[in-house]
């Protein structure tokens, strides 16, 4: 595996099941009970129109890729995550038959993977 394989895992199973999940939920609340905010939530999005639902999916989609985006970020060490002059870095490693370092510093950095509409 290297990055930009990766990073096509990351949108498949984390990305697109995070907004499928999340409309899954509005459209019907899973469990026996709900909580009532989740309740809550199910009936506003129930109550939209066709339109409205879709500019919703569309508004959770981009809060998704943002969030992905912002922790590849950390990861490629181009936002910090502590204060202070010295900081650590992150090492991501993808372990099969070996040891392949997906944020290698002599890399394309993950975040640039994440945007690159080929990826």
């Amino acid at each position: 595996m290297d990055g930009r394989n990766f990073i096509r895992r990351v949108k498949q199973v984390v990305r697109d099941a995070a907004i499928e999940d999340t409309i899954e939920v509005l459209q019907l609340p899973p469990g026996r009970s709900p909580s009532n905010n989740i309740k809550k939530q199910s009936d506003w999005y129930r109550s939209l129109s066709p339109e409205d639902r879709k500019f919703l999916t569309e508004a959770i989609a981009n809060a998704v890729d943002r969030g992905i985006f912002g922790l590849l970020c950390v990861l490629d060490g181009v936002r910090v995550v502590e204060n202070g002059e010295v900081k650590g870095t992150f090492e991501l490693n993808y372990v099969k038959d070996g040891r392949t370092l997906l944020n290698a510093t002599d890399a394309p950095m993950l975040h640039d993977l994440y945007n690159d509409p080929e990826v």
